[in-house]
């Protein structure tokens, strides 16, 4: 089983961490890998060059870029440099600048992208899910409206939805024809309102995952996050995801089994397995946190979660 996921096309969707975390795990499992990136990111460095140079926001573009890197040479730590002085410069990371360089240079970003990617030897492909200019906004319970990724963990009450304006927004051409040839798609991990739920908002690309008849895999957070999802369960995702989709969008879910261990955080708790979730055969437990960081998954673990996953779907469907 070690290389059941070797010549299968996997694409992953979307943010920067929770993506770059899950393509650890995967670049050295299949051949075939392609990362499809959230683009409403307007916060920090990159919400400073998507408003100065009209790029899309580079950062979670330069993690799974990263992610897929095997070098461990001054090269990978250059790309990951961030200044910490200067007027102009203090908080840009160098790998941003360097997409957003490579994109004026090539006059298209998913080439910037490709060229950035290429420099650092990346084992896969990194593709927006769109080409435009969104922003994501997100209605509350109270029926007020909050504009821009980077304020809604910021506001004060719950989210209700989550939306992009534009609505009509189209995914890249490159990115339809990646999902198109999926044999495997995974969602998530990653903040659950602003990374893995705007992808999905993208029609044309929702279209292409509905119709789809690869392995449809949803990685749920180990904890939740403050501003989004408090008090969340993992069916609480679930219903979420749905919601702003279709019912049934998933094969499987991966949850994390050792939600009972405390972990080290003011601000986090460790998302529950509710009765709804036991009840559930497609919600799967496995050992996925990382021991070394108790909010975060463990690369290694997940990826050997999903080729069980991927394994037990080939027998079940034969």
């Amino acid at each position: 089983m070690n290389n059941i996921l070797k010549s299968v096309n996997i694409c992953t969707i979307g943010g920067g961490t929770g993506s770059s975390v899950l393509l650890r795990g995967l670049k050295n499992c299949s051949d075939f890998l392609t990362a499809i990136v959230t683009v409403s990111d307007d916060g920090g460095s990159s919400g400073i060059l998507r408003k100065e140079l009209g790029v899309l926001p580079p950062g979670d573009f330069r993690n799974c870029v990263a992610a897929l890197s095997d070098s461990e040479s001054i090269i990978k730590e250059l790309f990951d440099y961030r200044f910490d002085q200067g007027k102009s410069l203090k908080g840009h990371s160098l790998g941003n600048l360097l997409i957003a360089a490579m994109s004026d240079i090539t006059g298209n970003f998913e080439e910037g992208l490709y060229q950035s990617a290429k420099i650092l030897g990346a084992k896969g492909t990194v593709l927006p899910s769109s080409l435009e200019d969104i922003v994501l906004q997100a209605k509350l319970t109270d029926g007020s409206l909050v504009n821009g990724e980077s304020l809604i963990p910021l506001k004060e009450g719950k989210i209700s939805s989550v939306h992009l304006n534009p609505a009509s927004a189209k995914g890249s051409v490159s990115t339809i024809n990646a999902l198109k040839k999926a044999d495997l798609i995974i969602v998530g991990p990653g903040s659950l309102y602003t990374s893995v739920i705007p992808p999905l908002l993208v029609q044309d690309l929702l279209h292409v995952i509905k119709e789809s008849s690869a392995l449809k895999i949803y990685i749920c957070n180990v904890a939740t996050q403050k501003g989004e999802t408090d008090g969340y369960s993992v069916y609480d995702h679930i219903v979420a995801i749905e919601e702003h989709t279709y019912k049934d969008i998933f094969d499987y879910i991966i949850a994390d089994k050792n939600y009972n261990i405390p972990i080290v955080s003011h601000e986090e708790e460790p998302i529950k397995i509710s009765q709804n979730d036991h009840d559930n055969a497609k919600v799967l437990q496995f050992d996925i946190k990382s021991t070394e960081h108790s909010l975060r998954h463990d690369s290694n673990k997940l990826s050997n979660s999903i080729k069980k996953i991927y394994n037990l779907w080939i027998n079940s469907s034969n």
